[in-house]
């Protein structure tokens, strides 16, 4: 039962995560053109707008999945049991969802000025840094509890390190052109 709601629970996911790579695939060329013409307060500000939307896509598909949350898996099943461990893991799977816009929006800004370890490295830290420890350690101490809470334990994880990375490369725009706000 578990496996078929998490498979419910991923495929909403991905329907919101498809509009935040459209955000990104719109913003690359822009912040690569920018970056390219030493033009970092547009970068920025492009950087800093997709971030907005992206946050907002996230943000809406976190209410909706709380606040409709049976219509949504109803749509993909109509059995009773299933339906309530997918509302059950669907709420634990969206609840650090806001974060995952502003992380993958870091991660495409690195690869639109060019920084591709910076870009790979936060990739796969969401998916694969972060999460398969997570996976391993914490349904040894919390059971099925423990492979549904690392979803958003890596989710937040990697948007801290995406923050943090995002705030430095930043900085550096601001110290190497003083005009930039």
């Amino acid at each position: 039962m578990a496996i078929g709601a998490y498979g419910i629970v991923n495929r909403i996911v991905f329907l919101f995560l498809m509009v935040v790579m459209g955000f990104n695939q719109g913003m690359q060329p822009i912040a690569g053109y920018n970056y390219g013409a030493l033009h970092f307060d547009r970068v920025m500000k492009v950087t800093k707008l997709t971030i907005c939307w992206a946050v907002g896509v996230c943000t809406f598909g976190f209410a909706v999945t709380y606040l409709f949350p049976w219509y949504i898996i109803r749509m993909f099943t109509s059995d009773e049991e299933l339906i309530q461990t997918a509302i059950y893991g669907m709420r634990i799977v969206f609840a650090a969802f806001p974060t995952v816009g502003f992380q993958m929006v870091s991660s495409n800004f690195f690869m639109s000025v060019g920084m591709p370890k910076q870009s790979i490295f936060l990739s796969l830290s969401r998916q694969l840094i972060f999460l398969i420890p997570l996976l391993i350690i914490l349904p040894k101490f919390f059971g099925i509890l423990g492979v549904w809470i690392s979803l958003p334990a890596s989710d937040f994880i990697a948007f801290i390190l995406a923050a943090i990375m995002l705030v430095r490369q930043f900085r550096k725009f601001k110290q190497a052109h003083p005009t930039i706000q």
